[in-house]
């Protein structure tokens, strides 16, 4: 992987993270371990990535199944009626 291949990569997890935290605050309860486990594995993923020496293939594999998992986070989001973020005042 290039340098400029990797430092993409890594922006792209650093997204994907960012983005997991956003959703970890209205995750249904019934799915909020998917939700820890999807941010677990782009954590790992950064780790490798920094560490070097990581395998296109195994890469593109790991950011198929994260990305599944953040598919399958979105559709039960907008499956659930929405009263407002968890935390705060509910207005």
């Amino acid at each position: 992987m290039t340098p400029e291949s990797e430092r993409a990569c890594i922006a792209r997890l650093q997204e994907m993270d960012a983005a997991l935290a956003r959703m970890e605050r209205e995750l249904p309860d019934d799915v909020l371990q998917v939700g820890a486990e999807a941010r677990k594995r782009v954590a790992l993923w950064l780790a490798r990535l920094a560490a070097g020496g990581v395998e296109l293939s195994q890469f593109t594999e790991a950011m198929r199944e994260i990305s599944g998992m953040m598919d399958g986070l979105t559709a039960r989001l907008l499956l659930v009626p929405w009263d407002g973020p968890r935390a705060g005042p509910k207005s």
